[in-house]
């Protein structure tokens, strides 16, 4: 006893919290256990049905090329359906197109003479009407022109007067009728120099109270302002581009299209704009540009539109569709070889009702958008046809094609 060190001896309860904690190891160690148990259940039930139908073999179709799925098949696999429809138009879009002004109910306003502007009276975008001052300028050519037609006026009266006077007397035979025939001749020469001397200052309105030979530019029709060339205090040649006035209301569409399509592209096609509205082609260009080697085409816009003169776009020109062919949505198609497979469905005759019985239909794709895809059936013997109105698989079909192969 005394031998025996205080260390020696064991503390009380030490035994006790020995047992506490192997107690509390077994027990975690369970829920562990448990845990990953539950976890694993949880994978195998909810592993996607379509990932076990991905890995199964491709079913054997039928004598007739038809496979059946169930109900719970076509809800694993994901499949939604839409109608075929007989298409009556093949768009070729992407086509670069620009808007521009009217070519036939558009008008440009050049300045007659040159001058400095002084003043601009009408901006882009702005509604005029006819006649209605656009822009002032000074020009020293305006009087010169002036002081011609004063001139011109002067001589015409004059020569009017005398061809009077020598009609009276060559009546009472004082003077010969070779002297009444050259007044009358003066008279007529008088008359075209006045004539021409008005016409030149015909479109030009001087400006009340403005400066000596200030004239003011003046619209040709009623319409809207697409385009200003002018700056106060610019100087501007004879005959130089002011203004652009077109008619409100309309729009021409310049485009190009591949060359070859210059056969089937005739006016009246309608072509797609980006909002939504169809202009119309009024002309087709006789050449092909030698730089792009496409074919320039014109189109015109009829109502209001939200396209600005210069604006930069793709349009989708709007062919009539070949005989036969059908309208089906681009996400019916799958790549097969050098043509394309979508897959007809349609319901199971017996059994299981909501099944549905499924066939694989090779196609050859002639166009589209992000829309539709234009195809016809590529059948020689017509066994796979299809029809407008017939359902084709828009959703699973990549596993389709692992389970029906096209033969």
């Amino acid at each position: 006893m005394l031998g025996m060190s205080p260390s020696a001896t064991p503390p009380e309860g030490a035994p006790q919290k020995k047992n506490q904690h192997s107690a509390l190891s077994r027990v975690a160690a369970a829920v562990v256990i448990v845990a990953v148990a539950a976890g694993a259940g949880w994978w195998v039930l909810s592993r996607p049905a379509k990932e076990s139908v991905a890995q199964a073999p491709a079913m054997i179709p039928a004598a007739d090329g038809h496979i059946t799925l169930g109900v719970a098949q076509l809800r694993a696999l994901g499949v939604a359906t839409a109608a075929a429809d007989t298409a009556t138009q093949l768009p070729v879009p992407g086509l670069p197109a620009q808007a521009a002004a009217p070519l036939a109910a558009s008008a440009q306003v050049s300045a007659p003479y040159a001058g400095v502007v002084t003043r601009i009276l009408v901006d882009e975008g702005a509604f005029v009407r006819q006649g209605q001052p656009l822009a002032r300028i000074q020009s020293r050519d305006v009087l010169v022109a002036q002081g011609e037609l004063s001139r011109a006026r002067s001589e015409a009266t004059a020569a009017a007067l005398q061809a009077q006077r020598d009609t009276v007397l060559l009546a009472e035979g004082i003077i010969p009728a070779a002297r009444n025939e050259q007044s009358q001749a003066r008279t007529q020469a008088a008359q075209s120099t006045l004539r021409q001397a008005t016409g030149a200052l015909a479109q030009l309105r001087p400006v009340a109270g403005g400066q000596a030979g200030e004239y003011e530019l003046l619209a040709p029709m009623a319409g809207q302002v697409v385009r200003r060339h002018l700056m106060p205090g610019q100087s501007v040649a004879a005959l130089e581009a002011a203004f652009v006035v077109a008619e409100a209301g309309h729009m021409d569409v310049n485009f190009t299209a591949p060359l070859r399509l210059r056969s089937a592209i005739k006016p009246g096609l309608p072509v797609g704009l980006p909002d939504g509205s169809v202009a119309k082609v009024v002309a087709v260009g006789a050449d092909a540009d030698p730089a792009s080697q496409s074919l320039r085409v014109r189109a015109s816009i009829e109502g209001q539109t939200a396209l600005a003169v210069g604006q930069q776009f793709s349009v989708s020109l709007l062919l009539p569709a070949p005989a036969g062919a059908l309208a089906v949505p681009p996400s019916a198609l799958l790549p097969a070889g050098k043509g394309h497979v979508l897959y007809a469905a349609s319901d199971a005759v017996g059994g299981e009702k909501g099944a549905m019985r499924l066939r694989a239909v090779a196609v050859q794709l002639l166009g589209g958008d992000e829309s539709i895809s234009v195809v016809v059936p590529d059948s020689k013997d017509g066994s796979t046809a299809l029809t407008a109105g017939e359902q084709v698989v828009t959703r699973g079909t990549a596993l389709l094609k692992s389970m029906l192969p096209l033969q």
